[in-house]
């Protein structure tokens, strides 16, 4: 088996290890099972608009799979290769087994009733239901209304849904399964400075707790990049997410309170919708890359 070293491994190459890559800029090699990247913002619009690209080739990462990970000599064992780092930034991502079919599902039905095992994923499951309700379906969910980002956002979103006639059921149908890693991963958790050891980080879905979000998974990876690169300052968590009414209305949800902060904002427009538009074009055209958006 053939061993090397590098300055800067990062595994995975989805939002967290992109945005770790692009702000590391030195020295850094991506390893993933696949060398594409897949906005899933995207691809779940493609319930109400099919001809939606959300997806784009990264040729510069190294597709391989990885076999096992040790923290404590910073090394990476790939099929055929073992990889020592300087600097070792695990970002793999993780996994929900069933959430293609649970969209199938939806898609095959008139009706459709759905939950979720992970409280932090009723963000994907309300998008999800505003886009069903948006093509026709009758959409019951069992929500907190995303309750745990503060009392503003869950009145406002429950008012939204009403609106609209997305309904509240107690006995959901289908469940969202919860994002799980795959081996030989876990969920890790890090410190203030998204370490879990010296000069090893994570980044993105696969911290333990954390709302399994693409735009805060993009700011970790382009935190820990900076830190790499020598950023001094503790990484600040904050949960940022656009939802899409589908009927030309959107709210923009900002909250801290997960990681007890105190920051709660809910904004709805009309622009709202335009801006998730533009970020999903703006995402497949930089490859991932975050870029002025971390400015949301």
């Amino acid at each position: 088996m053939n061993e090397r070293e590098v300055n800067t491994l990062i595994v995975g190459a989805g939002y967290s290890g992109l945005n770790t890559y692009y702000a590391v800029n030195k020295e850094a090699h991506v390893v993933s099972m696949d060398n594409v990247f897949k906005f899933r913002t995207a691809e779940l619009r493609k319930i109400v608009n099919t001809g939606i690209k959300s997806e784009v080739p990264v040729p510069f990462v190294a597709k391989n799979k990885v076999l096992d990970i040790d923290v404590s000599s910073r090394l990476a064992v790939l099929e055929g290769e073992k990889i020592y780092a300087e600097n070792l930034v695990i970002t793999p991502g993780c996994l929900r087994s069933n959430w293609g079919k649970v969209i199938e599902n939806a898609l095959s039905s008139s009706y459709i009733s759905l939950g979720t095992e992970d409280e932090k994923d009723e963000y994907l499951l309300l998008q999800l239901a505003f886009y069903l309700k948006k093509i026709g379906k009758n959409v019951r969910i069992q929500t907190s209304y995303l309750k745990w980002l503060g009392e503003p956002v869950e009145s406002i979103v429950r008012s939204l849904a009403d609106q609209v006639g997305i309904s509240y059921t107690e006995r959901p149908e289908f469940i969202i399964e919860e994002c799980v890693p795959s081996h030989p991963f876990s969920f890790y958790q890090p410190n203030e400075f998204m370490e879990i050891a010296d000069r090893v980080y994570v980044a993105g879905d696969i911290v333990k707790g954390w709302p399994k979000l693409g735009e805060l998974a993009m700011r970790t990876g382009m935190y820990v990049g900076k830190r790499i690169n020598g950023f001094s300052r503790s990484f600040e968590p904050i949960f940022i997410f656009i939802l899409d009414a589908g009927n030309g209305f959107g709210l923009h949800i900002r909250s801290n309170k997960p990681w007890g902060g105190n920051l709660v904002s809910v904004k709805g427009s009309r622009i709202r919708p335009l801006l998730k538009r533009f970020i999903e074009r703006y995402y497949i055209w930089t490859k991932g890359r975050m870029g002025f958006l971390v400015n949301l």
